[in-house]
């Protein structure tokens, strides 16, 4: 038991075997896992350690001072900022050893004249828009920028790549995509312009679309255990588990309000268990009378409004417990698994796993 009373467990095994399932199916191309968000909730550096020594070649980050701190913690490997590059960060870039993600010219252009001016080109990626809308040059609009762009001499252009918006559910908007990201490799490599390592596929794409591979794939989600939603058996394990014990136990009357706003009021006599966790720890307010954890074999409702530190579960029906009982709130069983809740809130797993606050310290098991 965690001495706090609420933490997350994540499970190293489980991590290495979505790695290998991840390399079954794309053979040999570079497998860069996403390490932004702290890992997804996961803790960013000990993921990036053992991501990379079950063979993923690289990680990425979101920032750079997530990439600056996976640097300082010990991580060797490649690191990519998948933020557009700044000018102002140059020196960051150089003494970390990130790659660095072009979406415009006046960036490109600081990098050449670094590289020009010391003799020390950084590698770098360049963005493209297929579909997305959100970062990048146009594929076609900013063709000739594009081209402008991987013609200067002081970079070593390494990379280009795409993100896309619908590789979870949308089959011709990804082909659509697909189709204009290839049309422009093929178009720069008639003029001698495509740099070596495209990249386009994140999790869903790894499952649904193997024409988008590439050089290297991007996995994120499914290496935390979930694969895109319809996918067919993946053999993919959820990593985290989020854990807690039982703090406080009462009896409470036959109308009895509880919590704040008095949301839920007992029906009989009622035994209450209190749990810290609640929003300060990331577990949303929302849940609140909506859910059941399982406590000694037996789920239980939540009840009661969440609040900051604590959520009571009525556990009356429970042949024994204790204080000190462990709970499960999200485990390897299907009926505790992360996406009930995301469905609780009409929201998807990815924010229930990065809104899991720092307070809930990672256990690696």
């Amino acid at each position: 038991m965690s001495a706090c009373g609420s933490w997350v467990e994540v499970d190293r095994s489980a991590l290495v075997g979505n790695v290998q399932i991840i390399r079954q199916i794309v053979g040999s191309r570079l497998i860069l896992v996403l390490v932004k968000a702290d890992g997804y909730g996961h803790g960013a550096v000990e993921t990036a350690k053992t991501v990379l020594a079950a063979g993923a070649d690289r990680v990425g980050v979101a920032r750079i001072h997530e990439g600056a701190h996976l640097r300082r913690s010990g991580i060797e490997g490649v690191i990519h900022v998948l933020e557009p590059f700044h000018p102002d960060d140059l020196e960051e870039y150089v003494r970390f050893d990130l790659i660095a993600t072009v979406c415009d010219l006046a960036a490109a252009q600081s990098l050449s004249d670094h590289g020009l001016s010391t003799g020390r080109k950084l590698r770098a990626h360049l963005k493209v828009d297929t579909g997305m809308a959100r970062l990048g040059l146009h594929d076609s609009q900013d063709r000739s920028l594009i081209e402008q762009i991987l013609s200067l001499p002081g970079v070593d252009w390494e990379g280009i790549y795409t993100h896309f918006a619908r590789a979870d559910d949308e089959v011709e908007a990804t082909t659509s995509q697909i189709e204009r990201f290839t049309a422009l490799l093929e178009d720069l490599e008639r003029r001698g312009l495509r740099p070596p390592v495209a990249h386009a596929a994140n999790s869903a794409a790894i499952f649904r679309h193997p024409e988008a591979f590439f050089q290297m794939v991007r996995p994120g989600i499914a290496v935390f255990g979930y694969p895109p939603e319809g996918t067919a058996q993946t053999g993919l394990v959820p990593v985290l588990r989020l854990r807690s014990t039982i703090r406080h136990l009462s009896w409470k009357d036959a109308g009895q309000a509880v919590s704040y706003g008095g949301t839920w009021t007992t029906s009989r006599r009622t035994r209450l268990a209190v749990l810290p966790l609640g929003y300060g720890d990331g577990f949303w307010r929302g849940h609140s009378n909506r859910l059941s954890v399982e406590i000694n074999g037996t789920m239980c409702p939540q009840v009661g409004r969440i609040c900051m530190d604590q959520m009571m579960v009525d556990v009356t029906d429970l042949p024994e417990v204790n204080l000190g009982d462990p709970v499960w709130i999200i485990g390897p069983q299907k009926e505790l698994s992360a996406i009930r809740l995301a469905k609780n809130l009409d929201t998807i797993v990815y924010e229930v796993l990065c809104d899991l606050g720092r307070r809930l310290e990672r256990v690696f098991i």
